[in-house]
């Protein structure tokens, strides 16, 4: 009994007829690589946006961190610039901390020849300032603040006070307070609010601490 064999079909000029991809195989390939590549820069993107925002936080923060640093050395630096007539701290508001700081006094000192350093929030920055005295002897007098150092940018306390003062009685002393107010003050806080910005969207962090003055008890 023969066999009769099936041949593929040749084409018109003789060889074997081959099947390509239809349009609708071509669209759909498109469209599967264009989702698994959509999908792709997403988490990438969403990768790299996020090591960036940790970054920026972790700088501002440092940034706070390096600017209260600054601010306890002086706390802890403040005297009286004449033995307990004028206070260590001058004034201390919601917004600003002026005190007297030596950072040149040696222990058993008996003659300290503080600068007046002032702390503000101007607009957006926290600003540190200094006074030099004037005379040779205390009462010293000062002149107007210079030397204008930004120490943080983007400050956003609005109705967060971004200074406060305890008494050594341990109450919290009224703001603002002046003179006489900040006689017994033993204790100032600073509080910053921050915002920081990573590539379109905006976050805040906070930074704070306080400082016992060393000198108060003898005011």
């Amino acid at each position: 009994m023969s066999r009769r064999r099936s041949r593929a079909p040749r084409s018109a000029s003789g060889g074997t007829s081959q099947r390509g991809f239809s349009l609708i195989e071509l669209l759909m390939t498109v469209v599967v690589a264009g989702i698994f590549a959509g999908g792709l820069y997403a988490f990438v993107f969403s990768s790299t946006d996020a090591a960036r925002s940790s970054g920026t936080i972790a700088r501002a923060q440092a940034g706070g961190r390096g600017a209260l640093a600054r601010f306890t050395r002086d706390v802890r630096q403040a005297i009286s610039q004449d033995a307990g007539v004028t206070p260590p701290v001058s004034g201390v508001s919601a917004t600003e901390l002026v005190l007297y700081v030596d950072p040149r006094r040696e222990p058993g000192q008996l003659e300290p020849r503080p600068q007046r350093i002032r702390y503000r929030i101007d607009g957006t920055d926290l600003v540190r300032e200094a006074s030099a005295p004037v005379g040779a002897t205390a009462p010293f007098g000062y002149g107007p603040f210079a030397g204008r150092e930004v120490l943080v940018e983007n400050v956003a306390n609005g109705s967060v006070p971004a200074f406060g003062a305890t008494s050594r009685f341990g109450g919290v002393v009224s703001l603002p307070a002046s003179g006489p107010s900040t006689r017994f003050v033993e204790l100032v806080s600073i509080h910053l609010v921050i915002d920081i910005r990573s590539g379109n969207a905006w976050t805040t962090t906070e930074v704070m601490t306080d400082a016992t003055l060393r000198n108060a008890a003898g005011v």
